[in-house]
């Protein structure tokens, strides 16, 4: 524990430890004090409202000043514990043994007070996050907020601009969707794996059922904020906006604070190579509505890229009968199985990395491929302590594998350096021929633009420039983790948006938070093209921990949503066996596809079946909870 200490302080530090042992074994002033459980019961003078606090027989009146504070925000020099001294009130002090009956003065309410703010609290974005974010306010019947967008109508930009009329939600919807809270029942008239529009109608169905829209601002596009009595307690912004309709109407606004949810990268990365104009046939961005897909039928593809939305564009090409595809990449990527992503979102405890790679080997290996050699897998010799680390999200999806294992899909490691007629020139030396289609799918850049609107110098935490007021958040765009606790938004969005409500109703808890320095900062990187308001991976977890660590009333908002309350919306939106039985359908419905197109193999059976899934529910349950137990952490 001295390590990289000098001598002498070294040995002072040794001193000191010992001298702490010597005392901490005799016995206190005034001998030893009894530790006896017993229960306080405080009672708010004036009213019936009381509240049981567990103590000790020797439990001083400060602690329980110090719990109530903790609860309520009120300071413990503005209250008063009184008990009975005879026929009178006796007010305690704060080294009296608290009484087992006591009043307290100074206090309203054991419930804390919200800051109450004179504008509205401004949400930017209308897309899953920000949604949510309009929900949180409605759960705790909070209208004072308004939500600004773009577009004319709901949704966000990825489901807006980026998907297509086939993009369909990757992850399952038990982990995605509007009603993922303790106030809402889970869909329960949507498929597994819904399309771009039935997502889009179930948001319009949540925000009419809670009446969310009337405080909705749409087609107004907000170009700029300035600070209004900076420093002091009434600080406020002012918004200008424009009508992205025509651009022509501007107006102006004031809000008490903003959260900002601008999607982690949003810009597509678009390149063109030479020769172009001489290849022949469509080439187009696998996004947008931009492709027409009927046009594909029986066409060899070429898709350029690797991330999820790649992934996803070989489904919808196998869906359209086209002919061979070609994915061109640079390096692979690991993609997940549909099961393996499902058995990850209804997890109760964290899983292994180690055996999210081992549940993955069997699909792997029907295309003759391991996980285990991936770029993105470090591990140790045993293979018992594995970290993935992947500059893309997964791609989620069982038809990569099956269209890999019926040859339609071929995987092509390289880079495209030209283009000539129905020919692709790899930069080493290699040809792609009779290509008829290339799609491009390059993925996504951050965009600085939203730096510059945010007036960002740091991200402390989640904060711009460590002001509790304005927050922003991005889904991270890495991963990096040694186990794994979803593949999700909804879990990670109802968090955080009740992390700057909380912060906005508390800004007390919000200032001890920051007065530990030990919220981390993140600052724009330009040689790197890094925008300060995008955290990857690595740095996002450890900001949402330490924040959890920092704030123990917040533990007690978000404590609800923890990992039990994931499998109960996840199993509760689609059980074990509905979600089976969708996967083997849709896995045999694209054998049938193969089959028509002249394969006479026999189908493989589905890797994930039912049987399976249930031993790998329980074995997973069963091993992490015998390893909490070992730990100490929880009880048999």
């Amino acid at each position: 524990k001295f390590k990289g200490i000098s001598q002498p302080w070294k040995s002072c530090c040794q001193a000191l430890v010992a001298a702490v042992g010597l005392l901490s074994m005799a016995p206190p002033v005034g001998g030893q004090r009894s530790q006896t459980a017993r229960i306080c019961v405080v009672q708010i003078y004036g009213t019936g409202e009381e509240m049981q606090i567990p103590v000790t027989v020797s439990t001083r009146t400060l602690v329980v000043k110090e719990l109530i504070s903790q609860k309520t925000g009120v300071h413990i020099d503005d209250m008063k514990v009184m008990a009975k001294g005879g026929p009178f009130m006796k007010e305690l002090r704060n080294t009296d043994e608290v009484r087992s009956q006591v009043v307290i003065k100074g206090i309203d309410s054991f419930r804390r007070k919200r800051q109450q703010y004179p504008h509205p609290h401004a949400i930017i974005g209308a897309g899953h996050n920000g949604l949510r974010q309009a929900l949180v306010f409605a759960e705790h019947k909070d209208t004072n907020f308004i939500l600004f967008d773009r577009h004319d109508r709901i949704g966000g930009t990825s489901w807006l601009d980026h998907a297509n009329v086939w993009s369909k939600v990757q992850t399952e919807l038990g982990t995605y969707h509007l009603n993922y809270s303790d106030q809402c029942e889970c869909p329960q008239d949507m498929a597994p794996w819904p399309s771009r529009d039935d997502l889009l109608a179930h948001f319009n169905k949540v925000c009419d059922e809670w009446g969310l829209k009337p405080y909705f601002k749409m087609s107004s596009d907000v170009q700029r904020y300035e600070i209004l009595n900076e420093g002091q307690a009434n600080q406020c912004y002012r918004l200008y906006l424009r009508a992205s309709t025509d651009g022509k109407e501007e107006w102006e606004t004031t809000v008490s604070s903003l959260v900002m949810y601008p999607g982690n990268l949003t810009i597509p990365r678009r390149e063109e190579y030479k020769g172009e104009d001489t290849f022949g046939g469509p080439i187009s961005y696998g996004m947008f509505d931009e492709t027409n897909y009927g046009a594909l039928q029986g066409k060899n593809v070429a898709i350029v890229g690797f991330g999820a939305f790649a992934v996803e564009n070989i489904r919808t090409c196998c869906e359209h009968r086209s002919g061979k595809i070609y994915l061109v990449c640079r390096r692979k990527n690991l993609c997940m199985p549909r099961m393996v992503s499902w058995w990850i979102n209804g997890s109760i405890f964290p899983i292994a990395s180690s055996d999210v790679l081992r549940e993955m080997e069997d699909v792997y290996k029907m295309v003759g491929d391991d996980p285990w050699s991936y770029y993105a897998v470090h591990s140790n010799e045993a293979r018992t302590n594995v970290t993935i680390f992947q500059k893309a999200r997964f791609g989620i999806g069982d038809i990569y594998f099956l269209s890999r294992y019926y040859g339609k899909t071929e995987v092509v490691l390289g880079t495209i350096k030209k283009v000539s007629e129905a020919t692709l020139h790899l930069e080493d030396g290699k040809r792609l021929e009779n290509v008829q289609a290339v799609l491009k799918l390059f993925g996504f850049v951050p965009d600085w633009a939203v730096d510059k609107f945010l007036q960002l110098k740091h991200l402390t935490g989640l904060w711009v420039n460590g002001d509790f007021r304005i927050g922003t958040m991005s889904e991270f765009p890495t991963v990096n983790a040694q186990r794994f606790g979803g593949t999700s938004l909804s879990p990670g969005a109802v968090s955080w948006c009740n992390i700057f409500y909380y912060f906005w109703s508390y800004p007390k808890d919000f200032e001890k938070m920051i007065a530990t320095g030990m919220l981390a900062k993140h600052f724009p990187n330009m040689q790197k093209d890094e925008p300060g308001y995008v955290l990857d991976a690595q740095m996002g977890s450890q900001v949402l921990i330490s924040i959890s660590g920092l704030c123990p009333g917040l533990v007690e908002v978000i404590a609800k949503y923890d990992d039990r309350f994931k499998r109960e919306k996840q199993w509760g939106t689609h059980s074990l066996s509905q979600i089976q039985a969708s996967a083997e359908e849709d896995w045999y419905r694209y054998c049938q596809i193969f089959k028509d197109a002249g394969d006479e193999r026999p189908f493989p059976p589905y890797p994930y079946s039912k049987d399976r899934l249930e031993r790998m529910v329980e074995r997973q349950d069963r091993e992490e909870h015998e390893k909490f137990v070992k730990k100490g952490l929880i009880t048999a």
